[in-house]
């Protein structure tokens, strides 16, 4: 089992979903792991190539792209708690 947890960072959006994933550098651009990937400890399927795309096992995905995942922001009452 990985040690680390799964923390995504962005959505890989489809038109009919969108699915939290991590960008892992790599040679040719990122990896882009799935929770599923990582928790069966696989190599990611999909990668994005600077210039070029997205791409699902070396073939080029049309349709898909990536939206980073904004950071929570804290409420109020969390903030009040942290201070005192």
């Amino acid at each position: 089992m990985n040690p680390n947890p799964f923390t995504p960072t962005h959505y890989l959006v489809s038109r009919a979903k969108k699915t939290p994933v991590q960008l892992i550098p790599s040679k040719q651009g990122f990896q882009i792991m799935t929770e599923i990937d990582w928790q069966k400890e696989r190599e990611p399927l999909f990668e994005m190539r600077a210039k070029q795309g997205i791409f699902c096992q070396g073939v080029l995905v049309v349709g898909y792209s990536l939206k980073a995942i904004a950071p929570e922001l804290e409420s109020p009452a969390s903030k009040e708690t942290a201070s005192v």
